[in-house]
């Protein structure tokens, strides 16, 4: 879990996510710290910087409990950009992974994650 390293996924935003068989992905608005590679001077208005990313779970052999994002309501920030909240948690657990966001409480078993952010 590289990818992760100075990344706070607490103050991340969640711009949307989709679930199939095999994959959950996430796509946020990363909050990323100068401990990552990722890293870049924040923008004026900005607490810490800011890049779009995508958090994917793949390969796993069960994933429960995600909502649709349709059945979840957004949140229209003032910019009038829509997102839905944080990532209230995330562990790496000896089967796999759980994650809690506005999509459900998430039981992730086996698998791999990787973050990629845009650049």
């Amino acid at each position: 879990m590289d990818s992760m390293d100075g990344i706070d996924l607490q103050d991340s935003f969640v711009l949307g996510w989709e679930v199939s068989e095999n994959q959950f992905s996430i796509q946020l608005e990363a909050s990323i710290w100068p401990s990552s590679v990722h890293y870049a001077e924040p923008k004026a208005n900005e607490y810490t910087c800011y890049k779009k990313a995508v958090l994917t779970f793949s390969d796993f052999s069960s994933i429960s409990c995600v909502n649709g994002q349709s059945a979840i309501e957004p949140t229209t920030d003032i910019d009038g950009s829509i997102d839905y909240g944080n990532i209230d948690s995330f562990i790496k657990t000896e089967s796999g992974f759980f994650i809690s966001a506005c999509f459900g409480n998430v039981s992730i078993s086996n698998g791999k994650v990787v973050l990629n952010v845009c650049t």
